[in-house]
């Protein structure tokens, strides 16, 4: 029989007073937060550094985590005698994409591609040192290629292209934001380990069926001026014979070349992974970093403004269940689970629809997730999970 892991959990609720008594701060989120980082800050000692994973998230996106939680952990480190710094990796693609709201008004996404353009927002959303106490530094390097090949005997991978800075750290603490994810169902501290602790090489193979190919048929460097060779920011592309070559290894998909190449064509541009391969892969991921020493890392999940899209986009939407609070634990699957099963326990949100109709809300006990995307199946992740001896789903909440 499998020992359950062990998840710590604090309710939500707060209850104001217009007397603060002892009492009452208990119920503050900010407080309950320390006490459950008072449970599983366990692994910390004098003297270590102390990476913390954090997500600032996508520019106009408006439900990331509020950099007042990553103060309290680093506050608890700081208390343990550890020395934190915030880590964070570098988003797809190379560059900002403007979409038009209306004729007046457009924005500026994806702007977490490199560290210049990453900085800026993430000191928009308040993740400066004056607010959380701790430095800013992005583990993957500026365009988010430095890596550590991990070999790994994963699901699908061989090898895992980790961010090469997280081997700096002697310890980590990764804390997630619960919410939707369009292709995972969710995103919590399994996929910031899969797609936020790895370069933009294993990022990209997540999501993406293949890298970068050329077409041999099409390619034909005499008629151009090799236009392709020269838009590679990493030199993965040489022209060898009758057509160009692209180095699978080197390439992260930034498609710098498929945007110069004046053939139409000519390179082709890979299709997105399907939902049940972007599992595996990105868990696979997970299991190369997880091999980082599984008893070295500690998760925090802030299941707080719980939308359906994740903190990578611009309109992550309106919550769809009610905030289910802080949850703790050494175990990413466990730790995930339980918000899985709060959140389908839990009853949903009405919002507006296309019609400006309020929506029947989901009823308790239906995954929120899949109710409102069917595709989308959460026990995939957890299926794969448990095959590569992540975690396990078995676990005991401990109420704080």
């Amino acid at each position: 029989m499998v020992n359950k892991s062990i998840v710590y959990w604090a309710s939500p609720i707060e209850v104001p007073s217009l007397q603060y008594t002892a009492d009452n701060m208990l119920t503050n989120n900010l407080v309950k937060t320390r006490l459950i980082l008072d449970k599983i800050l366990d692994h910390i000692n004098s003297g270590d550094k102390v990476g913390v994973k954090v997500h600032v998230g996508e520019a106009h996106n408006t439900r990331y985590v509020r950099p007042d939680y990553v103060r309290e952990v680093v506050k608890a480190i700081k208390a343990k005698g550890g020395i934190p710094t915030l880590i964070e990796t570098q988003g797809l693609g190379e560059h900002v994409q403007h979409i038009s709201i209306n004729e007046e008004y457009k924005i500026g996404v994806w702007h977490r591609r490199n560290a210049a353009d990453h900085l800026k927002i993430a000191h928009l959303h308040g993740y400066t040192e004056s607010i959380t106490g701790a430095p800013l530094e992005f583990i993957d390097g500026d365009e988010g290629i430095d890596r550590k090949i991990i070999k790994i005997e994963g699901i699908q991978f061989k090898e895992v292209s980790v961010a090469k800075g997280l081997f700096e750290y002697d310890k980590l603490v990764v804390i997630s934001h619960f919410k939707g994810h369009p292709l995972a169902g969710f995103g919590g501290a399994l996929k910031q380990l899969g797609i936020g602790c790895v370069s933009k090489h294993n990022k990209h193979l997540a999501h993406f069926s293949k890298g970068v190919i050329v077409n041999i048929k099409k390619c034909n460097p005499s008629t151009c001026k090799q236009e392709c060779v020269e838009s590679c920011p990493i030199g993965a592309i040489k022209v060898e014979g009758d057509y160009a070559i692209i180095d699978a290894f080197t390439c992260y998909g930034c498609l710098n070349c498929i945007q110069k190449c004046p053939v139409k064509r000519a390179i082709k541009a890979p299709s997105y992974n399907p939902i049940n391969t972007f599992v595996e892969h990105f868990i696979d991921n997970a299991m190369a970093v997880v091999n980082y020493g599984s008893e070295k890392i500690r998760y925090l999940n802030i299941a707080i403004d719980i939308p359906a899209q994740c903190d990578c986009v611009s309109n992550a939407s309106i919550p769809v269940v009610p905030d289910l609070g802080i949850f703790g634990s050494s175990d990413p699957v466990a730790v995930d689970k339980a918000c899985i099963d709060a959140e389908t326990a839990a009853p949903g949100l009405p919002f507006l629809n296309k019609e400006e109709e309020w929506t029947k809300p989901i009823e308790k006990g239906i995954e929120k997730f899949k109710a409102l995307n069917p595709i989308l199946d959460t026990s995939l992740v957890f299926e794969a999970a448990v095959k590569n001896k992540l975690g396990n789903t078995n676990y005991e909440l401990v109420k704080i």
